[in-house]
């Protein structure tokens, strides 16, 4: 074999690697698993400053490492029982499954792979509280909202919300097992935030989930009427965000932020609900993953400097 034809095939082989190591990354879903993630391991640091407790950065490393591989377990199986609805979206038909790049039993057995290893380890390391909460996030989000609700309500993705809410918990039960206050409220802003979000996209990908058959609100109860619920839960989740001072050690610096960013969060909402358009919802959808990447930003700033 010539020296051409050996170094074409090795860049054969790292291409198909390469797309295969992208294509298992991509069942973990990483963009909202890493979002939701930081506001785990952001809960874990604002349960050591209420409680007076150490966390360093090993205790937050093995937490992000652990977390992820749990979230991301429970994205591979939703990525393998929605592999049928993917396939009839224009959003998602290119995803690993549905593309036909990976098989079923592939995703299966990552999905199994990583919650085998991730629960045992954080419950070794960080006790049976985090632990719990840890594979309650993987049960809501891959059993209740993907399984049981997806198909059958178009309230799926407020009930969908709480399987981030888990990871905020399992990421302050991994410093005070007791939970407190702070804990559930910081849950609470993931819930809440969750819904308009999504709404967002369903609007804007109207076509896409009717072509799919997934009773989304805006598909059921029309466009109008999902964004005043959007507004509704823009302003309860703008509402939490304050709270959120009266009950951890978040200050001045970090409500001052969270007021601008709240009121900037409901005013994208409300321009939809005004005048609803396909653009003005991708907008809100964005904006709402901005807004909650900056509040965290705006939490982490006030534990650092405050």
């Amino acid at each position: 074999m010539s020296n051409a034809t050996t170094g074409m095939s090795l860049a054969i082989v790292r291409r198909d690697v390469a797309r295969l190591a992208i294509d298992l990354a991509t069942l973990t879903k990483p963009k909202v698993t890493l979002l939701l993630l930081a506001y785990g391991l952001v809960a874990a640091v604002v349960a050591a400053a209420e409680s007076g407790a150490t966390v360093g950065v090993a205790h937050l490393g093995a937490f992000g490492f652990l977390g992820y591989l749990a979230a991301g377990g429970a994205a591979a199986l939703n990525h393998l029982f929605d592999r049928d609805l993917d396939a009839r979206m224009a959003r998602t038909r290119d995803r690993p499954l549905p593309s036909g790049r990976l098989r079923p039993a592939t995703a299966a057995g990552t999905a199994v792979a990583l919650l085998a290893l991730s629960l045992p380890c954080a419950y070794a390391i960080f006790g049976p509280a985090a632990a719990c909460w840890m594979a309650a996030g993987a049960v809501v989000y891959a059993g209740l909202y993907t399984l049981a609700l997806k198909r059958r309500t178009p309230h799926n993705v407020v009930w969908g919300g709480a399987a981030g809410s888990c990871g905020v918990l399992a990421g302050w039960a991994s410093v005070d097992p007791g939970l407190a206050p702070g804990a559930f409220a910081l849950a609470a802003l993931v819930f809440l935030w969750t819904p308009p979000h999504f709404w967002g996209l369903a609007i804007a990908r109207d076509r896409d989930y009717r072509a799919a058959g997934v009773p989304m609100l805006p598909q059921v109860r029309g466009v109008r009427a999902t964004a005043g619920h959007m507004v509704g839960y823009a302003l309860a989740s703008a509402v939490v965000s304050l709270a959120l001072v009266a009950v951890t050690p978040l200050g001045a610096a970090y409500a001052a932020a969270a007021i601008v960013l709240g009121v900037a969060f409901v005013g994208v909402c409300l321009r939809t609900y005004r005048a609803p358009s396909v653009r003005r919802a991708l907008v809100a959808f964005h904006a709402s993953g901005a807004y909650l990447a900056l509040l965290l930003l705006a939490m982490v700033a006030d534990m650092a400097w405050g």
